[in-house]
């Protein structure tokens, strides 16, 4: 079986990947990052503990601002 070789610029290939499937992306995501699985629970336990600590203050979390949020964020930071 013969080797072909083709040369395809990396702006073609960010189009094609653009155009999968959300599964295929998400494959594509997982070979790029080994570790998305435990990227994505890190995220998922931040984003339950920063609703809680919200909740604790008598804030929804859903309902802040963007900059709202930041600015609970920075709070939080500092009082730390």
């Amino acid at each position: 079986m013969q080797t072909v070789m083709l040369e395809v610029p990396e702006a073609q290939i960010v189009r094609w990947v653009r155009q999968l499937s959300p599964a295929a992306k998400r494959s594509v995501l997982k070979i790029l990052v080994p570790r998305l699985d435990e990227v994505e629970s890190l995220v998922d336990y931040g984003e339950q503990q920063v609703r809680e600590l919200s909740s604790r203050r008598g804030l929804n979390w859903d309902r802040l601002t963007e900059d709202q949020r930041e600015q609970l964020i920075d709070t939080m930071l500092h009082e730390a």
